[in-house]
C-alpha cells in the first residue's frame, strides 16, 4: 500500500481520469446550487466555518495499530450551520490545504470537496426534520455529527474501491476502521455545540427563535 493516506483526503494519482472529472463537476454543480442568492450577511459566516475546516484538517493524529492519520472533519458542523452553503467552505477549506499544506491532492480537490460536502450538506437539511420529530438536541448533534463522518468515510470507501486506478480494496477498508474514532468524537462534540447553541444562538442553526427541545 504505497499510496499515503492522510484522513479523508485522497491523493493524486490514486483515481483514474474519469473519476477526477466527475468529482470537478459534481463541484461545479454543487457551488453553483451553495452560491445561489448568497446574501452579503452569510459571508463572513462561511469565511469562518471555512477557517475552521481548515485549521482542524492541519492537527493530524497518527493511529498505533493501522498505517493512517486522522483529523476531524466538521462536516456535520458544517451543515447544521450553513446548510447548502457549506460546499463553498469546504471547497475553500481544501484548496488551502492542498497549496498550503501539501494535504490530498490538486487533481482530486472536486471528489474530495464532494465526498465531504454532500454529508454536510444532507446534515443541514435533516436537522430541522430530526427537531419537528422531537430529538434532543445533543442527540441531533451526535447522529448528524457522526453521521456525517461516517457517510463521508463510505464515500470514500466505494470511491477508492470503484474510481481507483490500483486495486485500493485494502486501502479503502483502512480508511474505514481508521475514521471510527472520530465518528464518536465528532458525534459527541458536535452533540454538545448544539445543545449549547440552542441555548444561546439558536439562529445559528437555522431554527429561527423556536423554543429550543
Amino acid at each position: 500500500m504505497s499510496l499515503p493516506l492522510f484522513a479523508m483526503h485522497i491523493s493524486d494519482g490514486a483515481l483514474a481520469t474519469s473519476w477526477r472529472a466527475c468529482g470537478f463537476a459534481g463541484l461545479a454543480v454543487l457551488l453553483v446550487i451553495a452560491a445561489w442568492r448568497v446574501r452579503e450577511e452569510e459571508i463572513p459566516r462561511i469565511g469562518v466555518l471555512a477557517a475552521a475546516f481548515f485549521v482542524a484538517a492541519g492537527v493530524h493524529v497518527p493511529l498505533v495499530v493501522i498505517p493512517a492519520t486522522v483529523h476531524l472533519i466538521l462536516d456535520g458542523l458544517m451543515g447544521v450551520v450553513l446548510g447548502r452553503r457549506a460546499p463553498l467552505a469546504i471547497a475553500i477549506g481544501l484548496t488551502l490545504q492542498y497549496y498550503l499544506l501539501q494535504h490530498g491532492g490538486q487533481t482530486t480537490i472536486g471528489i474530495n470537496t464532494c465526498t465531504v460536502a454532500l454529508p454536510a450538506v444532507a446534515a443541514g437539511m435533516l436537522y430541522p426534520v430530526l427537531r419537528r420529530l422531537g430529538a434532543s438536541a445533543f442527540a441531533r448533534g451526535v447522529l448528524l455529527g457522526g453521521g456525517a463522518v461516517a457517510a463521508t468515510a463510505v464515500l470514500d470507501f466505494f470511491v477508492l474501491l470503484w474510481g481507483g486506478k490500483e486495486n485500493w480494496e485494502r486501502l479503502a477498508q483502512v480508511l474505514l476502521l481508521a475514521h471510527v474514532p472520530v465518528v464518536i468524537v465528532e458525534g459527541l462534540m458536535l452533540g454538545v455545540l448544539v445543545r449549547y447553541l440552542e441555548k444561546v444562538k439558536p439562529e445559528l442553526l437555522g431554527s429561527r427563535g423556536e423554543r429550543p427541545v
